[in-house]
């Protein structure tokens, strides 16, 4: 199965890892190896995010304070957003009127 992201998400995976890397660059490497992680495990597991509304689901990283909110389509699973739940946790929902 592949993974395609919206375009903001790379924009906020950027955001999140320069935060990081500001405090210390091991962290920064840290949370990339996470996503990775996480990404890999919605690729052999897809329905393992908790379900949301609108066929979406949720899948948190385990150390840092991320979800991944993604959809699952027929051959691929299409990331929605990065969203950190400790700013603006919900910023997507309203944002993804607004995306293609």
């Amino acid at each position: 199965m592949k993974v395609r992201r919206l375009w903001p998400v790379d924009d906020e995976v950027i955001e999140a890892v320069q935060y990081y890397r500001a405090i210390d660059p091991k962290l920064s490497d840290r949370l990339i190896a996470e996503l990775e992680a996480t990404v890999l495990r919605l690729v052999h597991f897809p329905q393992s995010g908790r379900p949301l509304a609108n066929d979406l689901r949720q899948c948190a990283l385990k150390v840092f304070p991320f979800v991944l909110i993604y959809k699952v389509l027929a051959d691929e699973i299409l990331i929605i957003a990065f969203a950190n739940t400790h700013r603006r946790p919900a910023y997507w929902r309203d944002s993804l009127k607004k995306r293609p």
